[in-house]
């Protein structure tokens, strides 16, 4: 009965998830340090395969970006700029930069058993439920799919958004 009581009042040491607006706020004090030239890329690069290829060699965890159809017209809405990995609550997280026509985009990622996409103002679909936020004029988006949990940053009021990102496969 002892054992049975000290178990019942031990703290779990797994750590819980970082909560979607913690998520956020990291997502936007990333961003802005990388705008702000205080995070460096660690590849610079525009090309998605090379990109997949680097994340594939140093993310802890598999990632699979949407890769865009290049068309004679290229007509692309953004531009990969390259990525590297920081760290959040102790945990690694991708961060892959863009350009988009408007200023530059940022998708941080990390695994679900880290932060998982909640709150917000929320936007259901079949397959994913997309999680909206405006922090410090910057609009972030959270959602969870596939054991990943992703968080898109841009400046309030660009317009146009790269529909490859909602693109939800594997």
């Amino acid at each position: 009965m002892v054992i049975v009581g000290m178990l019942a009042t031990m703290r779990s040491t797994a750590p819980t998830p970082v909560v979607s607006a913690e998520l956020s706020q990291f997502a936007v004090s990333t961003h802005e340090r990388r705008i702000q030239g205080r995070l460096p890329l660690e590849l610079r690069s525009d090309s998605e395969p090379r990109l997949q290829d680097w994340l594939k060699a140093r993310s802890p965890f598999p990632i699979t970006l949407p890769v865009y159809r290049e068309t004679l017209h290229d007509d692309r809405p953004y531009r990969v700029e390259g990525a590297r990995l920081v760290q959040l609550r102790g945990k690694t997280a991708a961060l892959i930069a863009y350009r988009m026509e408007a200023g530059p985009v940022s998708l941080l990622v990390v695994p679900d058993s880290v932060a998982v996409a909640s709150g917000g103002v929320e936007a259901d679909f079949k397959k994913v439920n997309f999680h909206y936020r405006t922090i410090d004029g910057y609009k972030v988006v959270t959602w969870s799919v596939h054991g990943l949990t992703y968080a898109l940053v841009s400046r309030e009021g660009m317009t146009r958004r790269p529909r490859a990102w909602c693109a939800i496969r594997r």
